[in-house]
């Protein structure tokens, strides 16, 4: 989608929000796109009707805990439409350079998430899709082998399912935690943590979900596996 075809389907009030400025294009690796309308200081994402509602409704329960940027608007129709404002500081992708500064603040900025209750929070959509899938078959089991890490060998997915069927049940919903707990989804600000965007996934779960995506990220962003104990 265009931004002109996305300003079009804007209602009169969310058009009003922008500066009238060309929006950026800022969108990621998911399905959903996303704008940025800089001199606004406001992000708007668009996917495809009802995929938002959620995200919504938990940006504002984060807001509300000081944990991530205010949304401005909600709007559902021939696409959904969320407007926030843009979240204080930069992401941790951005502090690559000092790997061992970078691991702090991932510690810092999970420890003050997972030590939160998860009242009045939904249950986290990505803990609900690993129950499902310990709960399904294997045939039509999803296995990716993009995300698996040397310090967790996994030869095949024979085996990914047999630990799933094992231990699946370990997982629990006690604390709040973000779902997709990466590096760019984590903000920071004169060295210390400040928001958490890209909520989609986020909500009452377990934080070892979160762990091991941070593991992961670590890896990835990183080229290497050896600041993971660090973390």
């Amino acid at each position: 989608m265009k931004a002109e075809e996305l300003i079009y389907l804007l209602s009169p009030e969310a058009r009003g929000l922008l500066s009238g400025e060309a929006l950026k294009d800022c969108s990621g690796h998911s399905c959903a796109q996303v704008f940025f309308d800089a001199p606004a200081g406001l992000y708007i994402k668009t996917d495809e009707a009802g995929a938002l509602e959620e995200e919504a409704r938990l940006g504002w329960l984060f807001y509300q805990r000081g944990l991530g940027p205010k949304p401005l608007r909600y709007e559902s129709g021939e696409r959904d439409i969320l407007m926030s404002r843009q979240a204080r500081g930069l992401p941790l992708t951005k502090c690559l350079k000092e790997p061992e500064a970078l691991c702090a603040m991932l510690a810092e900025s999970l420890k003050k998430l997972h030590a939160l209750p998860p009242a009045g929070f939904p249950l986290s959509s990505r803990l609900k899709r690993y129950r499902e899938s310990a709960a399904g078959d294997f045939e039509g089991g999803y296995y990716d082998e993009s995300v698996l890490m040397q310090r967790y060998p996994i030869k095949d997915k024979a085996e990914a399912w047999r630990i799933m069927q094992r231990e699946g049940g370990m997982l629990e919903a006690d604390c709040l935690i973000h779902g997709d707990a990466c590096l760019p989804n984590i903000l920071q600000q004169a060295g210390h943590f400040s928001a958490f965007i890209d909520l989609a996934m986020a909500g009452a779960g377990d934080r070892h979900i979160d762990l091991y995506w941070a593991l992961w990220s670590l890896a990835y962003n990183l080229k290497t596996e050896a600041y993971g104990d660090l973390f």
